[in-house]
């Protein structure tokens, strides 16, 4: 079934979703090259706040989020959200379908009529602060930035960590209620690269230099 959760899924995937895309379309003022650095720059000096989140619950109430096999300390409250896509025009989803190093990719591809469980990720509070937080995305995994990856693909996005370190903590950031995340140990910008083809369209990196068009986001609380 397409909304299975965890690595089961992983078996269900064609092989027209291993080929990488690299056509370029118009320049992002906000998304990084293949290889460049974000620099640490004062958000605030451009007009973007810090901003916590409501995680006050949902239909589900307030969450002790927990991973296995491995089970993050402390209680730490979760709400469940949609992340849109300003630039793209979706909704981010998690590809549990795709495999190998791709497996749980993070695209914004999916229409508002066709939301599912792939759409829906938990925003957890970090140190019990809701303006740093991690991603626990459906598939129970958190949410890494790759920055171990190379060219193209430095910086993706996807469902693989179990624990909240460096790759897995955004900044929560703000301008006239559009949102923005940014790595808190890279600086990077998590960026829709619309530039992208084939199953890489859309994917998410954290590796955008500012917060632009590429990086602008929604967030909706499930109700």
């Amino acid at each position: 079934m397409r909304r299975a959760r965890g690595l089961l899924s992983a078996a269900v995937v064609l092989s027209a979703l291993l080929t990488p895309g690299i056509a370029r379309a118009e320049p992002s003022p906000g998304a990084a090259p293949p290889g460049s650095t974000a620099a640490d720059d004062d958000p605030a000096a451009h007009g973007l706040k810090r901003t916590p989140l409501d995680l006050t619950g949902d239909a589900g109430g307030v969450q002790t989020n927990a991973l296995a096999p491995t089970t993050i300390p402390g209680a730490s409250i979760c709400r469940r959200y949609y992340i849109f896509s300003y630039r793209a025009g979706r909704y981010v989803s998690e590809e549990q379908g795709y495999t190998g190093s791709n497996h749980n990719m993070l695209r914004a591809r999916t229409s508002a009529g066709a939301l599912g469980t792939w759409e829906q990720f938990s925003l957890c509070a970090y140190n019990g602060r809701t303006d740093l937080i991690y991603i626990q995305a459906s598939s129970g995994y958190l949410v890494s930035a790759e920055y171990g990856y190379a060219g193209n693909l430095k910086g993706m996005l996807r469902g693989r960590g179990e624990w909240p370190g460096d790759w897995e903590v955004f900044e929560v950031w703000s301008d006239a209620g559009v949102y923005f995340l940014r790595n808190q140990a890279t600086k990077g910008w998590v960026s829709v690269r619309v530039d992208m083809t084939g199953s890489y369209t859309n994917m998410l990196r954290g590796n955008g230099t500012s917060a632009g068009p590429w990086e602008q986001l929604a967030l909706t609380s499930v109700a």
